[in-house]
């Protein structure tokens, strides 16, 4: 048995033959003769129709198990189907240069994703995983030889194993019995990765030269939690891990049964999920996590050119809220720079987003939309105490207040409306700004409770870009004034009776959470997919061990001695 690590995108436990898919695509002619133009828009035109087809029948047949957030992927996937900038580009090079369909397909694609890709708006990259989607979608669906047959999927259920994570792949009307996914490229952000969550599909991404590890036929065991893939196992570690993935599938369809978090010596911990779509609610509420720490409002006011309605939010919300059942849930306000164009409104340029009218700042500028938020999680949380709003990016309390402020006008419009809403919201500050944790006193004196972005914290603290590769080295560090910030905010809200949640990709970092634990954090939001990794984190340690390792990590004069204090306390 060979076990190789990758990134962890979608929990759970699949097992089953791999299938090999888009390792091995025909090569695309480089030029065609002037008779063959015709030729080949006929066959564009019908391979975008196909397409079309297939995405509407996807988004029939799994209407009802993905929520409205999730369809709207697909929406977007057959607007470009059907972008005529998109379709002229192609056309051009053909007519134009004489260049094959196949080979027109590929640098369109190629071009856009080198234009969006530079562009620092998350939302904009995320465009170009789309528009490969839709060209893998579209090249798949082209036909080059009638009388070539594609290989025949395997009976039973089977593990796909991928180039990169895609759609394309994971909806093509014949993958039913798709257990899992293993993938060489693609995010946990990506909108395949949102699906693959949303389906509860395991899935890995981020293992390179699959073909040369993995080949057509092998039994694979996929642990999404992990993020392993196991190759040819033996019959005793099988069995394990169909043990396991029985209870991953029984629990998705079972009722959640409730779940205590906590140490070893039963500490009480509380792990609250971080959610962008109703897929990841429903996972979370199956896992057992006690409640949304953190809704990521921005997929469904960016899937589209036009701002959705203050009914349509309203709805969505109400969805998210409903499938907590009376657990707590807190909606963060949009958050994004003005970079990020939103509703059909122009892109503004700065010079510097990260540090501009991000957050709350452009919310604040743009009264309308963040009115628009408030009135839909009013409507939202009507009748219920549970449902909580999240300021992104605050500075100083005056943005709290603000909001509040905000809140107590959007109430009283829709009561003279006579509109049904929630009597009370608990209003909360993000803390990621290094200013806003320094004076972490003044925001609990406004606020029943904050949330810490620890991963924005850091990079802020330490001045390193986390998606940048040239200072990744800095930003991952182990940098003591990381760990320092983090007790003395623990200890403030302790003092001060009041829950400071952590949250972030960081705050699930099983070499990190024994400190975080022992440093006095007792809430945490983290993404679904990671809660299994987690608990088994604080299975391993007592409360009286956490302490003596939080005790030694503040001792720590430099990174190196930090990272050498949690490896040995760990291990010992």
């Amino acid at each position: 048995m060979k076990v190789y690590q990758g990134e962890a995108v979608s929990s759970g436990v699949a097992l089953g033959r791999v299938v090999l898919q888009g390792f091995g695509e025909r090569a695309a002619a480089p030029r065609i003769a002037s008779d063959q133009v015709e030729t080949e828009l006929n066959r564009l035109r019908a391979a975008l129709e196909k397409s079309r087809t297939q995405l509407l029948e996807v988004k029939a047949k799994h209407g009802s198990d993905l929520g409205s957030a999730e369809l709207r992927i697909f929406d977007t996937h057959i607007a470009y189907l059907q972008d005529p900038m998109f379709i002229n580009a192609i056309e051009k090079l053909v007519m134009g240069e004489r260049l094959g369909l196949r080979a027109s397909i590929q640098r369109v694609v190629a071009d856009y994703e080198r234009i969006l890709q530079l562009a620092e708006s998350e939302n904009l990259r995320q465009r170009a995983s789309d528009f490969r989607d839709v060209a893998t979608r579209l090249l798949r669906n082209l036909d080059d030889d009638p009388k070539v047959e594609s290989d025949p999927l395997p009976t039973g259920r089977y593990v796909l194993a991928a180039r990169t994570l895609s759609t394309a792949d994971m909806f093509n009307l014949d993958n039913e019995r798709v257990e899992g996914i293993v993938a060489e490229e693609g995010g946990i952000t990506s909108h395949a990765a949102i699906l693959a969550r949303s389906m509860g599909i395991p899935t890995v991404t981020g293992i390179r030269d699959l073909p040369g590890k993995i080949r057509d036929g092998d039994f694979v065991i996929v642990d999404g939690g992990a993020g392993e893939v196991r190759v040819n196992p033996d019959e005793r570690t099988r069995a394990e891990y169909e043990a396991s993935a029985e209870r991953f599938r029984a629990a998705r369809k079972a009722p959640p049964e409730p779940v205590e978090h906590a140490t070893r010596d039963g500490h009480r911990i509380v792990v609250l999920a971080s959610c962008g779509n109703l897929g990841e609610v429903e996972l979370a509420h199956s896992f057992g996590m006690q409640g949304v720490g953190l809704y990521r409002t921005e997929l469904l006011l960016l899937a589209e050119k036009t701002l959705p309605t203050e009914d349509a939010l309203a709805k969505h919300y109400r969805q998210v809220v409903e499938r907590q059942d009376g657990l707590p849930v807190n909606f963060r306000l949009l958050d994004v720079s003005t970079r990020v164009q939103i509703g059909g409104e122009p892109a503004r340029i700065e010079r510097n987003p990260a540090l501009g009218l991000r957050g709350i700042r452009r919310l604040l500028q743009e009264g309308n939309l963040l009115r628009l938020q408030l009135r839909a999680i009013l409507r939202a949380g009507a009748g219920r105490d549970n449902v909580g709003v999240l300021v992104p990016f605050v500075t100083s309390v005056s943005d709290l207040q603000r909001v509040k402020s905000a809140v107590v006008e959007e109430r009283l419009v829709l009561r003279k409306a006579g509109v049904e809403c929630a009597e009370q919201l608990r209003v909360a500050p993000v803390i990621e700004v290094p200013a806003a944790a320094f004076v972490l006193g003044s925001f609990l004196n406004e606020s029943e409770f904050v949330v810490v972005a620890i991963d924005d914290l850091q990079a802020y603290l330490l001045a390193a870009d986390r998606d940048s590769a040239d200072v990744r080295d800095y930003y991952q560090s182990m940098h003591p004034a990381v760990f320092e910030v983090v007790a003395r905010l623990a200890k403030e809200a302790r003092r001060r009776r009041k829950d400071l949640i952590l949250f972030g990709e960081t705050a699930a970092d099983p070499v990190r959470v024994p400190f975080y634990v022992g440093a006095g954090i007792r809430h945490f939001s983290i993404a679904p997919a990671r809660v299994t990794q987690m608990l088994r984190t604080l299975r391993r340690f007592s409360y009286a061990e956490c302490t003596r390792i939080a005790e030694a990590v503040l001792e720590a004069p430099r990174a190196i001695d930090v990272q050498r204090v949690l490896v040995q306390l760990q291990g010992s």
